[in-house]
């Protein structure tokens, strides 16, 4: 049996049907291709039509040349915007998250903060909230100790917060012109990496 290739493969038992111009291969090099594609490469034909294996496309918009894998420019243009637009999406949808979890209990910790400046601008005299004594003695402390450690955590969130704000403004940093793929992804891959790490500062205390 004799195995030819063009766009696939054949061979001359095949009841006799072997495409024009089909390349001839031999039995070894038929099953190099076939132990290269079962691990993920992909068979393509050289200028002549040979067929030779080589990594996948890197993106749907690409195309073989017989020497490499290559996209005109509309498509390029077209996929960098597509890109952008994915990454914007992506790092938006992960700020709210980490924003949503530090505010679940906004309003009640708008209460304590109030509670606590009021308290202080007293002088920590006079009628103190419960928002205050509740959490002073479920902590262990008194109710100044208590009022300071409030507003301490609360200028933390606020920092928190604004840094959080300053790092999902940086995705307007993807819109940069003559960006690659690769450095938008790493754009993108730090922005992330720096909202974890404030989320992290957050679970820290």
């Amino acid at each position: 049996m004799t195995i030819y290739y063009k766009n696939g493969f054949y061979s001359d038992e095949n009841e006799g049907f072997v495409p024009e111009n089909a390349v001839e291969i031999t039995d070894e090099y038929y099953l190099e291709l076939l132990n290269g594609q079962a691990v993920g490469q992909v068979i393509v034909s050289d200028t002549k039509g040979y067929p030779l294996l080589t990594e996948s496309a890197p993106s749907s918009a690409h195309e073989w040349d017989g020497k490499d894998w290559v996209i005109s420019p509309a498509k390029q243009t077209a996929l960098l915007a597509e890109k952008c637009n994915n990454l914007i999406e992506q790092i938006d949808s992960h700020a709210a998250t980490i924003y949503s979890t530090w505010t679940r209990f906004e309003s009640e910790y708008r209460e304590r903060q109030t509670a606590a400046e009021a308290y202080k601008s007293a002088n920590y005299q006079g009628d103190c909230s419960r928002y205050i004594t509740d959490f002073a003695q479920r902590a262990g402390l008194d109710n100044k100790t208590a009022t300071n450690l409030i507003l301490t955590q609360a200028a933390g969130l606020e920092k928190l917060q604004i840094e959080l704000a300053n790092q999902r403004m940086r995705k307007y940093e993807l819109k940069a012109p003559n960006l690659t793929l690769e450095q938008m992804q790493s754009i993108y891959d730090d922005i992330i990496k720096q909202m974890d790490h404030l989320m992290e500062a957050y679970q820290n205390g």
